[in-house]
């Protein structure tokens, strides 16, 4: 059996970075992980963070809607990396009852998401769906 090697993660030494949807609860703690390793963290999410503080977890909170392509590319600039989580989502009755206005919203968010990245020349790019 192989050696099991434990994630370490690079140190930012001050590169900006992007993290959507950071204010839900895995957007929030990677984006505050980044942070704590020197990444300049820019969150963008149409809700505020419950449970942490802005500089909890970011360096920027941009409170808007990403299903606006100017809100993504804004986001982006000058990042190295965008962590895609961001989603229009709910419990399973809103779910099963909605299913159509999500599947539009959210392939707008990645959409936006995606081409933000690629208008700003980001070098990587995370993308994280269910």
């Amino acid at each position: 059996m192989a050696e099991h090697t434990p994630f370490v993660l690079p140190a930012g030494n001050g590169q900006k970075v992007c993290v959507g949807g950071g204010a839900g609860f895995i957007g929030s703690h990677i984006a505050k992980r980044l942070k704590e390793n020197g990444y300049k963290v820019t969150v963008v999410d149409w809700k505020k963070n419950e449970f942490m503080e802005n500089d909890e977890f970011c360096d920027e909170f941009i409170l808007d809607d990403l299903r606006k392509l100017e809100v993504a590319c804004k986001a982006c600039e000058g990042c190295t990396q965008v962590y895609n989580l961001a989603a229009d989502m709910g419990g399973m009755g809103f779910i099963v009852s909605n299913e159509s206005v999500l599947a539009f919203n959210n392939t707008a968010i990645s959409m936006n998401m995606l081409e933000a990245a690629r208008r700003n020349k980001v070098k990587d790019f995370f993308y994280a769906s269910s």
